[in-house]
């Protein structure tokens, strides 16, 4: 019979195994990085909520999706192609890094600044972000956040996801810190501001780190198919877009639907909501760095992530339905009792996500640009679409109901369609 001691060394051992699985430990990273992220930054709103009046908060929550809404728009997609092609890169690696970000920043400084100019046509609520302090602080602000957003892909791409977790957890703690600060200065700014002044230190002091130590330890020619990697990088940026219109907009969309009170109440279980589907996207993300260099295990890491992405959402999401109207009281007593439907009905979305989160991940992996605009594109002009429709009439519940809807029908068309042969069949030949 095992005695405890010997239970507990076998325990530790499998631990240790499971750990040292790149699929595994890459995942890991990336979830710990977004989790002590979502964490604090749940922390920021909270102390928003409690520092500002409910409109100055939609208000700045919105300017913050418009700002985020841009510089995603501008990174092309290539977050994604970072993540699939930076492992074989070999000697092109700072070549595809820095041409990445140079396009990437001048986009983000020339259509923020349309943005900002034109709010009195797609969102006149934010017309403030056009005039003074506010247009440039936006502009600069989302040309940082293009830079921010490449350099985590740069780093799982580099199989350096371990700074992941540290770099977010320095920079969300500054905000924190910051908001502290402005709390009692900038009465209508100070979410904004607080939020995006730490971007520039943290962008310097990773890439300084990738630049510096990571890039040149790389070695080898590499294996990089121009045609490919154009094909994937149209194909998903796409997808992007509407990925980013169905998550980033949608804020904005309740402010112009509803009210900008009504947009703040909605921003939380949002935010939450977001958190949480990054535990499937990192999960994916560490599948796809190790399928791109042995694509004939895509069947089983395929399996094995998609298990690991089960094991850990289901709990998380069944955990958030049944503390939503509790936790949500952080936030104040109104929070809790308008956004605690919506967010019970987020959360059961998270396990059809998880299916969804592999669909794109397996198309990218084999460079099925087509089928992630497929994918990306249904989901969002479903919730954009019908959101639209029910949010007048049902409020902002309406958005948890039809997200959820939409993910589980497109998980199953998923099932039966592009994941069949790499979850039920048998051998699969690449």
């Amino acid at each position: 019979m095992a005695t405890p001691e010997t239970a507990l060394a076998g325990r530790g051992g499998r631990l240790r195994q499971h750990l040292s699985d790149p699929l595994y430990r890459t995942g890991y990273y990336l979830i710990l990085g977004t989790g002590v992220t979502s964490l604090l930054g749940v922390g920021f709103w909270a102390l928003a909520a409690h520092s500002y009046s409910a409109r100055v908060v939609g208000l700045n929550a919105a300017a913050i999706s418009a700002m985020t809404l841009v510089a995603e728009a501008c990174t092309l997609g290539l977050s994604a192609v970072l993540v699939r092609y930076l492992p074989v890169a070999g000697s092109s690696t700072r070549r595809l890094v820095s041409r990445s970000y140079m396009l990437t920043f001048g986009l983000a400084l020339v259509f923020s600044l349309l943005a900002a100019l034109t709010t009195g046509i797609w969102s006149p609520k934010l017309d403030f972000l056009g005039s003074g302090g506010w247009l440039i602080g936006f502009v600069l602000a989302t040309g940082a956040t293009t830079i921010f957003t490449l350099q985590d892909s740069v780093l799982t791409g580099l199989r350096a996801a371990k700074w992941i977790p540290l770099e977010n957890s320095l920079y969300a703690l500054a905000k924190l810190l910051l908001l502290v600060v402005l709390a009692s200065t900038l009465t209508g700014s100070g979410p904004f501001v607080a939020w995006t002044a730490p971007l520039a230190f943290a962008v310097v002091i990773v890439n300084y780190l990738i630049f510096k130590r990571l890039i040149p330890t790389v070695t080898g020619e590499g294996s990089l198919d121009r045609g490919k990697l154009l094909s994937m990088a149209t194909g998903n940026y796409a997808g992007k877009l509407f990925t980013l219109a169905g998550n980033l907009y949608m804020p904005i969309l309740v402010a112009n639907q509803v009210s900008a009170a009504d947009a703040a109440y909605f921003f939380v279980p949002w935010m939450v909501s977001l958190a949480m589907e990054l535990v499937a996207l990192n999960v994916m993300t560490s599948l796809t760095v190790e399928a791109a260099t042995d694509m004939k295990r895509l069947r089983e890491l395929s399996r094995r992530a998609l298990g690991q992405t089960m094991r850990l959402i289901v709990p998380i999401a069944a955990l958030a339905a049944i503390v939503a109207p509790w936790a949500l009281l952080i936030f104040g007593q109104d929070y809790a009792d308008e956004g605690a439907t919506l967010l019970r009905l987020l959360a059961l979305g998270m396990v059809p996500n998880a299916i969804v989160t592999l669909g794109i991940s397996v198309a990218r992996i084999e460079h099925r640009g087509r089928a992630v605009v497929s994918i990306q594109g249904a989901h969002c002009i479903a919730v954009l679409g019908l959101s639209a429709v029910l949010l007048p009439s049902v409020g902002i519940d309406a958005v948890g109901y039809v997200w959820t809807a939409s993910q589980t029908a497109i998980a199953l068309v998923l099932l039966a369609t592009l994941l069949r042969p790499v979850l039920f069949r048998g051998p699969r030949t690449v």
